[in-house]
């Protein structure tokens, strides 16, 4: 069986494990018009997902440089603002409101285009399914708003044990509470440093849901629709 760490699928794959924001979720682009709306800046919601991947790519090489993800909020929303236009002098207004629109009721609650049946797909073919996400304490609620309760069987969010990605230990919990072998298992994330390298720290084989192309150079299966994974794993052994 190849090794996580080779850009490879293993030949025999029992558990899948997924990111939330990014690959089972979205930034909720409708609310955040009507933020922008208010203040009558108008922006389409291409324009949005666009300037969300980009500010992905943010959060990438800030933990690239050794930071966490949690410290990377503001910076992140300021280059998707500036991104599509919003003058500098609304960022830290925008800024205060989204952040309390997060504590509040979150903003990556809406379902990434194709991730539904993704999962209903993998749950049909016998896959056991899991989420890790770096999270603020309310990633499974918000993934069960979206349409993925009973789909699940387990969600591991970072505030909740107290440990994120890219750390193998918060991957490790879920392989335990799975009962899950690492070389049976891949795990489907969005940014490089957080989700590929943690992966593979954890001995489990990686793919990159990298939707807008902005990771060529990663070594990594990569997919531009999360919908197309269920092909690309292995039949599922009926033994």
């Amino acid at each position: 069986m190849p090794r996580a760490g080779e850009g490879c699928v293993p030949d025999r794959v029992e558990t899948v494990l997924l990111d939330a924001g990014g690959v089972l979720l979205d930034l909720d682009y409708a609310y955040v018009r009507r933020l922008l709306d208010a203040k009558h800046l108008h922006v389409s919601a291409v324009d949005l997902a666009r300037a969300e991947a980009i500010a992905r790519t943010e959060v990438d090489r800030h933990v690239r440089d050794g930071g966490r993800t949690s410290e990377a909020w503001r910076d992140y929303f300021r280059i998707l603002l500036g991104r599509v236009g919003v003058p500098g002098e609304y960022h830290g207004e925008i800024l205060d409101c989204l952040w309390e629109a997060h504590q509040r009721f979150g903003l990556w609650t809406v379902a990434v285009p194709g991730a539904l049946d993704a999962v209903r797909e993998l749950r049909a073919s016998g896959f056991r399914i899991g989420v890790v996400s770096n999270a603020e304490g309310r990633v499974e609620r918000d993934l069960d708003s979206a349409g993925f309760a009973g789909l699940l069987d387990v969600v591991v969010d970072s505030h909740v044990v107290g440990v994120e990605k890219p750390d193998p230990k918060i991957f490790e919990i879920a392989l335990t509470r799975l009962e899950a072998g690492a070389g049976t298992s891949v795990y489907v994330g969005d940014v490089p440093s957080v989700d590929v390298v943690g992966a593979r720290a954890a001995g489990i084989a990686p793919f990159l849901l990298d939707r807008h192309d902005l990771y060529p150079e990663v070594d990594a299966p990569r997919l531009r629709r999360i919908e197309d994974l269920p092909a690309r794993l292995p039949a599922r052994d009926p033994r």
